[in-house]
């Protein structure tokens, strides 16, 4: 069954979000909230780190999708770039 993960940076500070295999990056501004949805049920996990500084999201893009304050992004990685 497909899940989803939301946080929301509370940390009165500039964080980034890092998606990985790729290192896409996106500033998050304090306040803002991102949700990673699964597409499908696989046999490999998204894996989510914070190091701190920023908050890496480890996944696959036919895996998840990645919502920020309510807007889906398009990451490079969809492209096909």
């Amino acid at each position: 069954m497909p899940e989803s993960l939301l946080f929301r940076n509370s940390s009165r500070k500039k964080i980034k979000l890092v998606l990985e295999p790729w290192a896409e990056e996106y500033p998050l501004n304090d306040g803002v909230t991102v949700k990673i949805q699964s597409e499908k049920q696989t046999t490999s996990s998204i894996e989510v780190e914070f190091d701190g500084e920023d908050i890496i999201v480890y996944g696959w893009s036919d895996e998840m999708s990645v919502w920020i304050d309510g807007t889906k992004i398009e990451p490079t990685f969809e492209r096909g770039y």
